[in-house]
């Protein structure tokens, strides 16, 4: 017999095959030369100064842009004008394309009947959304692109949305892959206020949704792949319509993803809210508003103010107005990154919560003191101008995750040896009264909890004031996050009952009163 084993018997290396680009392949050019510039009638042509906006213009092989996507851009920095046009210069003749022609020159201008010099919204935050009249070919609701209708019982809790979206979508909406898909937001989260203004809220699936939360609809996030989430984070592509479906439209170079999905059609699923894919739209646009505001010396916009009205009654309005160039300066580049969001915040480096806390020791909580993570206890300096020994008496902590320095059986810090100066310091502790405070949220919680776990309807487990939404998620085998032991539960409903007293990190060592000693 042969000394070699079998082929069959041993491994075989696979050949990797890289994805491909999106066929045909000839239609997407992905080129930093292809851009079509945008002017403003209303602004000199000299030095450029009134560009309102450079569109990528990737959608053939030399330069070409989709017209209906690049009108909707111009009309919602100019303040929702539909009714606007495009020509190639300034006195010329409107274009004559279809929704779904193609721009092929390198300029345009997008014109108003009968107003020259038109406002524009400066940022995404002074934007109004169109409630009563959405741009022309962009429909209010999705009607399913999918294969079949995934049914949805009652819109998911805010810790079930996450899983209730990749439930729906079946996985990324752009690539197909279903290996760690993410809820991505459509109007981002630190767009909330904005969400908030504009009554968006209304159109949330799950209407108790308020505040900080306010966007975490299931109807506001589709399922994406970790590096395309990114991408959409990043700005460099959005959702429109072309051809009456959904695709994706790539309005920033990449290395591969533009080639790969640009133009690539989306079965989106109903129950994902069209109106935010144009809140994302205009997220993407807007900070290229700001290199128009800063060419020229003023500039006509339209803002959002806070005023009372002529009945003395408050509330906003919008007020149109000249913005100088040092005015638009100010303006921010664009709206924070994803890692603002509860779910994207890096960790703190050790001392930093500390340092926060010892700043305002009023506002210590139970949870952070549980989860404090610092290189030594709690200590308290006196000035350098002191020589003295601090005596403290030290009985057994109630609270064995409390510091032995903030119990209120400690007396006042003494000072056994006067200053050479002869004056006489004493530094009261500026840690009395926590205990109390502790203890009071304890006793205040406990008795929400007791209210609370009559109100459940079934199931023992569960506690969230939003039972129904609770039931729904649980009897569709949807679990909530870990750390609250997969039940189902809102931010408001005293989670850090499930929730572990500590996170079990090995390469971080607690100070010893954590662990009560």
């Amino acid at each position: 017999m042969s000394g070699t084993s079998s082929t069959s018997d041993e491994v075989v290396l696979r050949e990797y095959y890289a994805p491909k680009a999106a066929q045909p392949s000839a239609t997407f050019s992905g080129s930093y030369l292809h851009k079509i510039a945008f002017r403003h009638p209303g602004y000199r042509d000299e030095f450029e100064q009134n560009v309102l906006l450079t569109l990528y213009a990737f959608d053939n092989h030399s330069r070409g842009l989709h017209y209906a996507t690049a009108h909707t851009a111009c009309a919602l920095v100019a303040c929702n004008a539909w009714e606007g046009y495009l020509t190639h210069t300034r006195d010329g003749e409107r274009l004559r394309l279809t929704a779904d022609g193609l721009l092929t020159e390198k300029e345009c201008y997008f014109r108003l009947p009968g107003n020259t010099r038109y406002p524009v919204y400066p940022t995404f935050f002074n934007w109004k959304f169109p409630k009563d009249k959405m741009p022309p070919h962009w429909p209010e609701e999705i009607q399913d692109d999918g294969e079949g209708e995934t049914a949805l019982v009652a819109p998911p809790s805010v810790s079930g949305v996450a899983k209730a979206v990749i439930a729906r979508d079946k996985g990324c909406v752009i690539s197909k892959d279903q290996d760690y898909v993410e809820k991505a937001h459509l109007c981002p989260q630190s767009e909330a206020e904005w969400f908030r203004i504009n009554g968006m809220g209304d159109y949330n699936l799950n209407d108790t949704l308020a505040d900080e939360v306010i966007t975490d609809d299931i109807s506001n996030a589709i399922g994406l792949r970790p590096d395309i989430h990114k991408a959409f984070d990043d700005r460099r592509f959005i959702i429109v319509r072309k051809r009456d479906q959904w695709v994706v439209h790539f309005t920033n170079l990449t290395q591969n993803l533009g080639h790969r999905y640009h133009n690539t059609p989306l079965k989106l699923r109903t129950g994902v809210s069209s109106r935010c894919l144009l809140i994302r739209f205009a997220w993407a646009i807007f900070p290229s508003v700001k290199k128009f505001l800063t060419r020229g010396a003023s500039h006509t916009v339209r803002i959002r103010v806070q005023e009372d009205s002529e009945e003395g009654v408050p509330g906003f309005t919008e007020k149109t107005t000249e913005m100088s160039r040092d005015g638009a300066l100010k303006i921010g580049g664009g709206s924070r990154s994803r890692s603002v969001s509860p779910e994207g915040k890096g960790k703190k480096r050790k001392g930093e919560e500390y340092a926060e806390e010892q700043a305002d020791p009023g506002s210590l909580s139970l949870s952070i003191l549980k989860r404090r993570r610092m290189d030594s206890p709690l200590s308290l300096t006196p000035p350098s101008n002191v020589s003295s020994a601090l005596i403290w008496s030290s009985p057994k902590p109630p609270y064995p995750h409390l510091p032995p320095d903030s119990q209120k059986q400690h007396k006042p810090l003494e000072i056994t040896e006067a200053p050479s100066d002869g004056t006489t310091y004493t530094s009261p502790n500026p840690y009395a009264g926590v205990a109390e405070k502790l203890a009071e949220k304890e006793r205040v919680d406990k008795l929400r909890l007791s209210w609370l776990r009559p109100q459940r309807p079934s199931n023992p487990d569960l506690i969230c004031c939003d039972y129904n939404a609770t039931s729904a998620a649980h009897n569709s085998g949807l679990q909530g996050r870990a750390e609250w032991s997969r039940s189902q539960l809102c931010e408001k409903c005293l989670g850090v009952e499930y929730a572990k007293d500590r996170d079990e990190d090995e390469d971080e060592d607690l100070p010893p009163w954590v662990n009560g000693e």
